[in-house]
Parts: structure tokens; sequence; C-alpha cells
């Protein structure tokens, strides 16, 4: 199979996807755009904004990687040490 012939797989309707976005993940992908577009209109340089954009998808797509395996596993533990460990 030639990488043409994968691609235009991602465009059949009849395929099935691994995973579509759910309401909930549509409704960050919402925020997140709305909060660089107030940035923007803001003054904060478009540039800046870019940054914070790219780093907000980089980051979406580590968390929706690592969801569900062993490596999420550890970051929720260490995460939780680190809450623990927060003086009250």
């Amino acid at each position: 199979m030639h990488v043409n012939d994968t691609m235009a797989l991602c465009v059949v309707p009849d395929t099935p996807s691994c995973r579509s976005l759910s309401g909930a993940d549509a409704a960050v992908v919402v925020v997140i755009i709305i909060v660089a577009a107030a940035l923007a209109a803001d003054g904060m340089p478009i540039k800046e904004v870019m940054a914070l954009l790219g780093a907000a998808g980089l980051l979406s797509v580590s968390v929706t990687r690592l969801g569900s395996g062993a490596a999420a596993r550890a970051l929720r533990q260490l995460a939780r040490a680190q809450s623990d460990a927060l003086p009250r």
C-alpha cells in the first residue's frame, strides 16, 4: 500500500476512525481558540499566541496518547505525590 493510499483512507467516510473528538474534547478546543483570540485582541503578540497554541496542541496530543497506558498511571501517581506534599 502506498502512502497516498493510506492518506486516501483517512477521508473515506465508510472507514472507521480509531478515535473521534468527544464533546468534552471539542469544548476544550473551542475554549483554547477563544482564549487565544482574546489574548491576540488584548495586544499579545501573534508570535506568542501561536507559541501558546502550539504548546497547547503538543500537550493535548501527549495527554491523549498517554491517556490509558502505564505512563499515564505513573504521571497520575507523581501528580498525587506532589499534591500530597504541598502544605495545607
